[in-house]
């Protein structure tokens, strides 16, 4: 995740669409019921202090919506905590009058920080190596949206998907600072290609305006950024769209499943305009890939839900 993502000029394009929803907002979206079920009586004698200051302010931005999900199960307090290693936020669990240091690492890197892990209880790793050997104690981090505005924008959002009303056959928009060569190739096979609508480019939109063409979308294109995962994954996950990617080198907590959750294309793209045509093709399939990618949000990546993960994991070594 890098700074350069949120300084784009066209954030501010943004500003009018969110005064617009701040006067009359929508609906707060809400969590279904709890993914990873914990005793209210153990949650009792739980806190988390949540530091005051972060090692990289735009952190925060990232990191927000973990802060809110676990506020909705047990109380959060603020304190000074180091915060010594880039690309962490170090937490801590309280628990009976002790406390437990907790790692919550969003770095787009796959390595794992082991100065870090060796002091935590449990290091939570965002862009979670699928091959290769880890600590016991570092589990995947899932992933978080790109702004936690996400949860605000997102009932109007999902009322405007859920109306099929579609612009676009597919879709994407990716930033040229990251995974370019991976970026271009897949553009161009979708610009050069005469069998569908393709809107899309090197050039990103106002978070507001990308999420409702998300919404006005058939099919959403994946790609790599600075790290394999990278935040419009999440994005077209909330909203529930049909999602097409080269396939993840990092995996969530709950692993994706092809077919299902979303398609894999292969490594070099060679079947990507085929597999949109096929989905284009097949309706049916489509909109199961859309439910699904929907229902995995609300199941697995709602802040409440990813909340719910990190604390039933805490309360294992607790």
């Amino acid at each position: 995740m890098n700074l350069s993502q949120i300084t784009s000029l066209e954030w501010w394009g943004a500003v009018a669409q969110d005064f617009v929803w701040k006067i009359r907002p929508p609906d707060r979206l809400e969590s279904t019921s709890s993914t990873w079920p914990i005793d209210p009586e153990r949650l009792a004698d739980v806190s988390v202090i949540w530091p005051s200051e972060y090692e990289w302010l735009p952190s925060r931005l990232w990191v927000e919506s973990l802060r809110r999900g676990l506020s909705r199960h047990v109380q959060v307090e603020h304190s000074w905590i180091p915060q010594p290693y880039p690309g962490i936020v170090l937490i801590q669990i309280r628990n009976r009058g002790g406390r437990q240091d907790v790692a919550l690492d969003y770095s787009d890197y796959p390595q794992v920080n082991q100065a870090c892990a060796a002091r935590c209880s449990l290091y939570f790793k965002m862009q979670f190596p699928r091959s290769g050997e880890v600590p016991a104690h570092v589990l995947p981090g899932g992933f978080v949206p790109f702004r936690n505005d996400l949860y605000r924008l997102l009932p109007h959002i999902r009322r405007l998907a859920d109306r099929r009303e579609y612009s676009y056959d597919v879709y994407g928009r990716f930033g040229a600072e990251f995974a370019r060569d991976i970026r271009s190739k897949a553009c161009s096979l979708l610009a050069n290609q005469n069998y569908f609508r393709w809107e899309g480019s090197l050039h990103t939109k106002s978070y507001p305006l990308s999420l409702q063409e998300i919404a006005r979308s058939k099919i959403c294109i994946d790609l790599p950024g600075s790290g394999d995962f990278c935040f419009r994954l999440i994005d077209y996950m909330a909203v529930g769209a049909c999602i097409i990617a080269r396939r993840h080198k990092a995996t969530l907590h709950v692993p994706l499943v092809d077919g299902e959750h979303i398609v894999y294309a292969r490594e070099d793209l060679s079947d990507l305009v085929d597999l949109c045509r096929f989905y284009l093709e097949n309706e049916e399939a489509r909109e199961a890939l859309r439910r699904n990618s929907r229902a995995y949000f609300d199941r697995y990546l709602h802040r409440d839900q990813l909340a719910g993960y990190y604390l039933h994991e805490c309360l294992k070594v607790m």
